[in-house]
């Protein structure tokens, strides 16, 4: 049986009768933000396990108050906020590398649709992927690639498609999401992802640096992260306890040295100056938040990184 439909002054009812202390602008807040994105989606660390257990339904720790829970919704927007920004800049770093390395070898521009400019199954599973979905890969990858050039409606690709006839990668490419861009980075053959790897370290003007060198399985995995982590971003999900990754288990803190692979050093000196400020404003602002944060380890990335950088 589906959940009924509640008024604000029921999700109120229903907040307090489970043991939730509210205020005068919890139905301020339940009216503009909803009850299933704020409650739904940051209830967790105010749950008594055992009394929710026994009553079959949720149950409040002592002393929960709606305005922490609320609180911890803010911060985890704010981190988003200021996450996406930069993992946008990484999705264009990639982008661009990945088109162009391709490109600069397969000079026909029908060439991302032909199996032949793509790796082998021996070459698939010696970079450690699953060589029993490599056909699945290659086919996907084509049809996903085939169907944007054809059927996409973004200004720059019908452009080409009716003057030109044919759609460049380096055009299409922009209208490729971030896994696209992942999956066809995982198919390219080796020579091109090192060419791709050396090519991130140019653009980003790293050269001669501690990061002036990227393997391709640094790059794969740091792909494969940073591409759950803007989704999560851009689909409003829960992101201060996000961990994602397949071989390799990634949380927000891993994330970060992943990230910098892919922006310049002034990208990055500004993305932790305002991630330490957005760390301190959550973890001093609020003891329940504070808590809920530091067995996360926000509170040692926040120490560690303003150490490093010399943020206070």
């Amino acid at each position: 049986m589906g959940k009924p439909f509640l008024t604000i002054r029921q999700q109120v009812e229903l907040l307090e009768k489970r043991g939730m202390e509210t205020d005068s602008e919890t139905p301020t807040i339940l009216r503009r933000e909803g009850y299933y994105s704020v409650v739904n989606g940051y209830k967790d660390p105010f749950i008594n396990r055992g009394a929710t257990a026994r009553a079959s339904d949720d149950r409040y720790v002592r002393d929960a108050k709606f305005s922490d829970m609320y609180a911890l919704f803010e911060f985890d927007r704010s981190l988003r906020e200021l996450t996406f920004h930069y993992l946008i800049r990484a999705e264009s770093t990639a982008k661009t590398a990945v088109a162009y390395c391709f490109s600069d070898v397969h000079r026909d521009r029908d060439a991302y649709l032909l199996q032949d400019c793509y790796c082998t199954r021996d070459e698939y599973a010696r970079a450690g992927m699953n060589a029993a979905r490599y056909a699945d890969e290659i086919s996907g990858l084509v049809s996903i690639l085939s169907k944007t050039r054809r059927n996409s409606n973004a200004e720059f690709i019908k452009h080409y498609r009716d003057e030109y006839g044919d759609v460049p990668l380096w055009v299409l490419s922009n209208g490729l999401t971030f896994g696209n861009i992942e999956h066809f980075f995982n198919l390219m053959k080796p020579d091109e992802k090192a060419s791709v790897c050396k090519m991130i370290v140019q653009s980003t003007n790293r050269v001669g640096s501690n990061l002036g060198y990227l393997s391709v399985d640094k790059v794969r995995v740091a792909l494969e992260a940073l591409v759950k982590f803007r989704n999560i971003c851009a689909h409003d999900e829960r992101l201060y306890c996000a961990v994602v990754g397949g071989r390799k288990q990634i949380n927000y803190g891993r994330m970060v040295w992943h990230l910098e692979w892919f922006l310049t050093d002034a990208e990055f000196n500004e993305y932790i100056a305002s991630l330490v400020h957005r760390l301190k404003d959550g973890i001093d602002g609020n003891e329940k938040v504070a808590a809920v944060l530091e067995p996360l380890g926000f509170t040692e990335l926040s120490n560690q990184l303003a150490r490093r950088w010399g943020v206070n």
